[in-house]
């Protein structure tokens, strides 16, 4: 595994990390220091070279072909497409995030204070000891978050075929918009439902007009707060306290 250790331009400002990769896993986990860890593993290792040829050695840079880019504080990761790579990424505390794959991997985040958006089409989304608001979406796996702490913005959590399991602390002021085509939402909160004009969803087909409202439900813990978005169509809703 090869690291790289990136400085920030403004050390003692919260910054920001972006990667999207085609395929592989990212890790991202807060700690104390004021740099940018970067470790990234090519799944597989360098294809198969010869090491001379007529007496001569071949030169390498290694086997990975992926770019950093540092400016004021917004550390841009990007890969080519030659395979499969794992990130293990170590960022100060203080940093929002904004997280990408599709294919062959976890999003992981662990121990960060920040805004955070993360996206992966075939692979779970994990966070714990989280602090601030997450926006996720995962198409076929699990969405699983831990607050410690929110700060105040809407949050949204979408998927496809999995469940979306939230943990908030006792003290979570927020609204719940929750929606579950083909699944329960479940929360241990004591929640006030609230009275709302559900939506109306039209169709037309084969001579025969549809209507059907939309089972959204509504709901505010502790008195209510910034909207928090549930949508999934075959997993469950689970909506914790910690």
């Amino acid at each position: 595994m090869e690291a790289l250790e990136v400085p920030l331009s403004n050390p003692d400002e919260p910054g920001q990390l972006k990667i999207s990769i085609i395929s592989g896993s990212i890790e991202v986990e807060g700690y104390s220091g004021k740099t940018v860890i970067i470790e990234a593993d090519k799944r597989g290792g360098q294809r198969s070279r010869p090491k001379t040829k007529n007496g001569l050695k071949r030169l390498s840079s290694g086997n990975l072909d992926i770019s950093v880019e540092e400016r004021n504080n917004t550390v841009r990761i990007s890969t080519f497409p030659s395979g499969s790579t794992d990130f293990k990424i170590k960022v100060p505390r203080k940093f929002s995030l904004k997280l990408g794959t599709v294919n062959s991997g976890k999003i992981k985040v662990h121990n960060v204070a920040g805004d955070i958006e993360a996206s992966n089409t075939n692979g779970a989304i994990i966070m714990t000891d989280i602090s601030g608001s997450v926006v996720a979406d995962a198409l076929n796996q699990d969405i699983t978050v831990s607050f410690t702490g929110v700060n105040g913005k809407p949050m949204a959590f979408s998927g496809l075929n999995g469940d979306i399991d939230l943990t908030f602390p006792a003290n979570f002021k927020g609204t719940i918009k929750a929606n579950s085509e083909f699944g329960e939402v479940f929360s241990d909160f004591d929640m006030k439902l609230k009275v709302a004009e559900q939506p109306v969803k039209r169709s037309s087909a084969n001579g025969v007009y549809k209507v059907k409202r939309e089972g959204w439900i509504y709901a505010d813990i502790n008195g209510g707060g910034p909207e928090i978005r549930f949508k999934t169509l075959n997993g469950d809703i689970l909506i914790r306290k910690k």
